[in-house]
């Protein structure tokens, strides 16, 4: 099969959508399918990655986000049998399923990448509705498949009136190797965007009030640093007096392996996610997680190797305290139940092969997969 990956742009790769994206196409590649991807706005720095990718990078793409060019050859590959797997809504790149025939071999599958939960649908309300009700929704009722990460972000979708079936794949997660003999500090991990919704707001004030009662620990925020929000977020430090906090910008490669390896304890508080890859890759590194129920990392508990609570101040307060009365012993053997986990139901050559089931359905009639929902 032709699959064609397409996204609003690449250049971030510390992003869960561009590095997801990638790597499906990736595995897809390896299971002998024809799997590229195809974006537009800046290249990235480097490409580690074996799909091929093509980039619609030029002027009145980087100013505008729209891009005449990539709509032109979707619809000229839409000619041919295939599929287009769309990424994420909201831009005009997203609203490609407008511009294809209905009449067209092709197939149309879309991650809606938790824009449809109900804290993305309220932020920015004011802007989103008219777009919404005269592009969004138009383009999103035009697709064959959705494929969403969990069982909440497929109630989003019927949520928002949409009655197309939808694939229930998690993403995928890299599994690293790992030293036989990892040393553990005291140290609590944020890794992600410096995002109004990830919970940094109670996040700081939660560590605050606890931080003097663990002296030996400290609290390391990692994601990218410009922009007005992360500045944002460290005045809110300065002003609460945090005490051991570091920001550090974006880590990637081996200095954020480094990191969640030896970290004792990673959290995100987040207040919506349709799935949270930093919480996978956590995981994958053998570390215990404090992540939120608004994400669908709730069997942490069930798996012993973490907690899921409420995006409450308070509840995260009471949650870090115990955690962190935990001996390091303790919160390694939950970290190995994570990683173990991660092996059996997130790696990415089992994922892939799902996803390839779910094209297959669309483009040859093959039989149903389970994890498809009428």
């Amino acid at each position: 099969m032709k699959i064609t990956q397409i996204i609003q742009g690449v250049h971030n790769p510390s992003a869960g959508p561009t590095y997801s994206v990638a790597r499906l196409a990736d595995e897809l590649c390896n299971l002998g399918e024809a799997a590229s991807v195809l974006t537009l706005g800046q290249p990235p720095a480097e490409w580690p990655h074996k799909a091929p990718f093509k980039i619609h990078g030029g002027k009145l793409e980087l100013k505008t986000g729209i891009s005449i060019s990539l709509m032109q050859e979707i619809r000229n590959l839409s000619k041919e049998p295939g599929i287009f797997h769309g990424h994420g809504i909201w831009r005009v790149a997203n609203l490609f399923p407008l511009i294809i025939n209905k009449n067209s071999p092709a197939r149309i599958v879309l991650s809606p990448r938790g824009m449809l939960s109900p804290w993305s649908m309220q932020h920015k309300s004011l802007i989103k509705q008219p777009f919404w009700q005269l592009l969004q929704k138009p383009a999103l009722q035009r697709v064959d498949c959705f494929h969403v990460t969990a069982p909440l972000e497929y109630d989003d979708i019927r949520r928002v009136g949409l009655k197309t079936p939808a694939s229930i794949i998690p993403n995928g997660v890299d599994i690293p190797e790992l030293p036989e003999k990892i040393q553990k500090l005291k140290k609590i991990v944020f890794l992600s965007r410096i995002d109004p919704k990830k919970g940094l707001d109670i996040l700081l004030p939660a560590w605050t009030a606890i931080a003097n009662k663990f002296e030996d620990w400290e609290l390391v925020i990692a994601g990218p640093l410009d922009g007005e929000y992360p500045k944002t977020v460290q005045a809110m430090a300065e002003e609460l007096g945090t005490p051991r906090v570091k920001f550090i910008g974006q880590i990637l490669g081996e200095e954020k392996r480094n990191l969640l390896a030896s970290a004792s304890l990673f959290v995100l508080p987040t207040y919506s996610e349709n799935f949270g890859i930093a919480v996978a890759e956590a995981l994958a590194h053998g570390t215990p997680v404090i992540t939120t129920t608004e994400t669908p990392w709730t069997d942490v508990k069930q798996k012993n190797c973490g907690w899921c609570i409420p995006p409450d101040e308070d509840k995260l307060k009471e949650t870090l305290t115990e955690a962190l009365n935990q001996p390091l012993q303790k919160l390694q053997e939950m970290g190995d139940h994570g990683r173990v986990w991660m092996q059996q139901d997130y790696a990415w050559p089992r994922i892939a092969e799902m996803m390839k089931q779910t094209y297959a359905w669309l483009q040859h009639n093959s039989s149903k997969p389970d994890w498809i929902v009428d």
